[in-house]
């Protein structure tokens, strides 16, 4: 069980942009036992707060992008046993959309937990979701924007997934700022998760076959 002494260190790490810090603590948590769903809830919560800062201008880009740089760092350790084998998942966020940061996230997330994760990075063609899906034999494919403006990429997506006669083999995740639990389900989506801790209870959920929608961690 994390300490508030522990807990702190992780927080302040992330919030202050503590880089040359960060792999260091990754790694005394892992020597200390700390279980990796303690330390992705501490990181939650810092990248909150770092995110709120952001969006009220308190900080500037290279800050955001820095706390993130901690934020993978201190998972490394955690990353670097994972096999795979919960699933496979091809993440992106959709073509005209260049935000990745909260995507990373969550792709750090998933391998902490033990998937498989294929990032496609930024800006991805639609098309990339499916082929790289049956290429990989993917379980979940995960959609991402931050743009209320590609939105309606994501709904594409699924009809891509028709088309090539996989919707019925794979599941179909959804996330970003813009979207809600109601938007998931009219474009029928599987799941949506509002942060990277709930996209891997969502993900958990869509490979026993089920559908999952997290708004807060309340929903649970």
């Amino acid at each position: 069980m994390m300490n508030d002494e522990q807990y702190k260190r992780i927080y302040d790490c992330v919030v202050n942009g503590k880089a040359a810090d960060a792999a260091k603590i990754g790694e005394d948590m892992k020597k200390a036992g700390i279980d990796s769903k303690e330390i992705g809830k501490v990181l939650i919560d810092a990248m909150n707060l770092v995110g709120h800062r952001y969006r009220e201008r308190e900080i500037a880009l290279p800050q955001l992008i820095l706390a993130t740089h901690c934020f993978k760092k201190i998972l490394l350790p955690y990353t670097a046993d994972a096999k795979g084998k919960e699933g496979v998942v091809v993440m992106g966020t959709v073509k005209n959309d260049i935000h990745d940061i909260g995507k990373n996230l969550v792709c750090s997330m998933l391998q902490v937990y033990n998937y498989s994760v294929v990032d496609l990075g930024k800006d991805v063609p639609l098309e990339k979701f499916v082929s790289e899906a049956k290429k990989v034999n993917a379980n979940i494919i995960g959609a991402g924007t931050l743009l209320t403006a590609t939105m309606p990429e994501l709904q594409e997506i699924i009809n891509m997934m028709k088309e090539a006669g996989i919707r019925d083999k794979v599941k179909f995740a959804v996330g970003g700022a813009p979207l809600t639990t109601t938007y998931a389900k009219h474009i029928g989506a599987d799941g949506y998760a509002a942060d990277a801790i709930l996209a891997v209870e969502m993900a958990n959920h869509l490979m026993k076959g089920e559908q999952h929608y997290l708004s807060a961690r309340q929903d649970k």
